[in-house]
């Protein structure tokens, strides 16, 4: 029962975060009046996140806004998964030096 409905969220979130119509974002003014420079960052008001926050806590309500900004900074016109290398030793995007550098101690000698 508990897996059913964890599998019914997920399919659910999965939906939401590639809705496009859906924009849980603000732009915010970030420079001086001389350099206009704005940042987009998650809107703290909007609803759906705030359920999440209030149904699930802080750490789950984190990790989807994560997932926002990383699909937007991928793809923000239709927000969909794409797949990158990922450090997760490192915590970070890893590059194609990286991937090679492991392939490469992959390989039999």
């Amino acid at each position: 029962m508990a897996d059913d409905k964890a599998a019914q969220l997920c399919s659910l979130w999965q939906a939401r975060l590639g809705d496009s119509d859906w924009y849980p974002f603000k732009v915010v003014h970030c420079g001086t009046d001389e350099e206009e420079e704005h940042e987009l960052v998650i809107d703290e008001e909007d609803k759906k996140l705030n359920d999440l926050n209030e149904d699930f806590g802080s750490e789950v309500y984190e990790v989807g806004c994560t997932s926002l900004k990383e699909l937007n900074e991928c793809n923000p016109s239709g927000r969909y998964v794409v797949e990158e290398l990922c450090n997760f030793k490192e915590n970070h995007k890893a590059s194609l030096k990286e991937a090679i550098t492991l392939l490469l101690k992959m390989l039999p000698n």
